[in-house]
């Protein structure tokens, strides 16, 4: 499927289903997805010898993290569940031309499910490191805090998980998702003129 098979039309299209699926999961409500991560992360975390907790009080969705070099306490917040990262799925696989619904609905689970796994993983490296003094890392940062792994991990995460579960989908469910995105220079470029 080429540039030639999306006309203007269906370029707009495209984009503000894309818009309107982002915006939905923007709003949703959360707090299952918060401590669905919470429960998740903190059993991954104990399933690999930590001794982690998670829970809800009057803050929010929290984990802990003890019997490290420190204890670590966070909040699971809106964001940190990916919730968010649903919307970018769907929005990229729901408007496809030429793709039935059941290989649709196949590549949304597929993608969630990437999504997901490697949001739990990130969660867990991320209190993981800020819990312990790890080398080579702790050679340059002593005491570091949640914030001091958080960044740098998420957006590694952000970039290379939504390459992962794009290709994953491509390859498994939707091909016609990796050629549509690889069409889209040029479809813009024959829009302009």
């Amino acid at each position: 499927m080429g540039s030639q098979d999306y006309t203007a039309i269906d370029l707009i299209k495209y984009a503000a289903l894309f818009g309107l699926f982002y915006l939905v999961f923007q709003i949703v409500p959360s707090r299952w997805a918060e401590i669905l991560t919470a429960w998740s992360s903190t059993l991954l975390l104990n399933l690999l010898g930590s001794n982690s907790l998670y829970g809800v009080n009057d803050i929010g969705v929290y984990m802990t993290l003890d019997g490290g070099a420190r204890s670590v306490l966070v909040y699971i917040i809106r964001e940190c569940s990916a919730i968010h990262v649903l919307g970018v799925i769907f929005g990229l696989v729901v408007p496809l031309k030429a793709v039935n619904a059941s290989r649709k609905l196949v590549a949304c689970i597929l993608g969630a499910s990437a999504v997901y796994v490697m949001n739990i993983i990130r969660i867990s490296i991320t209190l993981f490191l800020s819990a312990n003094d790890v080398p080579p890392l702790s050679w340059f940062i002593s005491n570091p805090t949640v914030e001091t792994y958080h960044y740098p991990i998420s957006f590694i995460f952000g970039v290379l998980g939504i390459i992962i579960t794009i290709l994953l989908m491509d390859r498994f469910s939707v091909p016609e998702l990796g050629n549509f995105l690889a069409s889209i220079p040029d479809s813009v470029k024959e829009l302009i003129r």
